[in-house]
């Protein structure tokens, strides 16, 4: 695979909602339904991207899914101290994983939340693949 096949638009479209949930967390908006934005999000960029492309599905559910990831933990860790006031209990909890420093645990967990979310990306579109055959 070359990285020429890699369509940047739709990536650059459907990341973005990493930046999106990233500041809805540190703003303390979406403490009760964080996961619920997320399969709802996850459900659209699925569909989105079954009608949208042709080749390379897993891939881009990978670089999708990583810069969800990554996106939401950087504005959540260049925004700590606010972060903090609005969610205390998650930074708690942060501190109760790991001894090390928060921000880093936060962006570990950031991107392994990110990889996870790929794969669970690209589920419904290899099932929808293998039904369409």
């Amino acid at each position: 695979m070359n990285l020429k096949d890699i369509n940047q638009k739709i990536i650059l479209q459907t990341s973005l909602f990493g930046v999106f949930m990233g500041i809805s967390t540190v703003l303390g908006w979406s403490q009760n339904s964080q996961v619920f934005l997320w399969a709802f999000t996850g459900i659209l960029t699925s569909i989105y991207l079954y009608n949208n492309l042709t080749h390379h599905f897993f891939f881009h559910c990978l670089i999708i899914g990583l810069s969800w990831g990554v996106d939401c933990s950087l504005v959540q860790v260049l925004f700590f101290k606010t972060y903090y006031l609005n969610n205390p209990h998650f930074v708690n909890e942060l501190h109760n994983i790991s001894s090390s420093s928060p921000k880093i645990t936060l962006v570990a967990l950031g991107m392994s939340a990110g990889l996870v979310s790929g794969f669970l990306i690209y589920i419904p579109i290899y099932i929808l693949k293998k039904i369409k055959k």
